[in-house]
């Protein structure tokens, strides 16, 4: 595959989807052919099995988890995998370190086993870079406050859940040091694309310069 693969992470709140357009935009004025999805949803299967789980309440965590790889190994193979091997950044809005962290971390099903799915979901395959944005929670529920949607399971949840995705997303940026980068993501949109276009010029374009 020799397009690269650009995934983004964070609590709710913290402005991925900003970040994920601004950045799709920069690239396609620099020429670039640019992809964008987001998990869980992406391809047909996957909007379908996102839809049934923003309306499903009280799932149990490992039916949910399921849920999710079904819909990202589909949405690996009718779109990722072929947009990658078209020479296209791909952009997503979340990948598997999602699902370490809700349902890992925050509803304890075992690592191991999250990480065995993966393996056969996905092989060996990682992205070449994974923005982790990090935001207080204090804001980030503010902003939360403020969108005029209804609020599902992971937005709804207590300032203690919401510090404890904030952790998980840190260690995971921790862990996966050699693709992740963490971005403090506290100031305003475009001083924190500032920061995530830095890291692009230096660990994505400067490989297909």
């Amino acid at each position: 595959m020799a397009g690269k693969f650009i995934t983004f992470e964070g609590g709710e709140g913290v402005g991925k989807s900003t970040q994920v357009k601004l950045l799709a935009e920069k690239l396609r004025e620099l020429g670039y052919g640019v992809f964008v999805t987001r998990e869980p949803g992406g391809a047909e299967l996957g909007e379908k099995i996102r839809d049934l789980l923003k309306k499903t309440t009280h799932m149990d965590s490992l039916c949910e988890l399921l849920l999710i790889f079904a819909a990202r190994r589909d949405h690996f193979i009718k779109l990722i995998v072929p947009h990658l091997e078209n020479n296209e950044i791909v952009i997503c809005d979340r990948f598997y370190d999602s699902s370490l962290v809700y349902q890992g971390i925050l509803k304890n099903v075992p690592i191991e086993r999250i990480m065995e799915l993966k393996q056969m979901v996905l092989g060996y395959f990682e992205p070449d870079l994974t923005l982790v944005l990090d935001m207080d929670v204090a804001k980030s529920k503010q902003r939360l406050a403020k969108r005029c949607l209804i609020a599902d399971e992971y937005d709804s949840m207590d300032a203690e859940k919401h510090e404890l995705v904030r952790q998980g997303f840190k260690k995971i940026s921790e862990i996966f040091s050699f693709r992740a980068e963490l971005v403090n993501a506290n100031g305003s949109e475009q001083k924190v694309f500032s920061k995530i276009f830095e890291i692009i010029e230096k660990r994505i374009l400067k490989d297909s310069a």
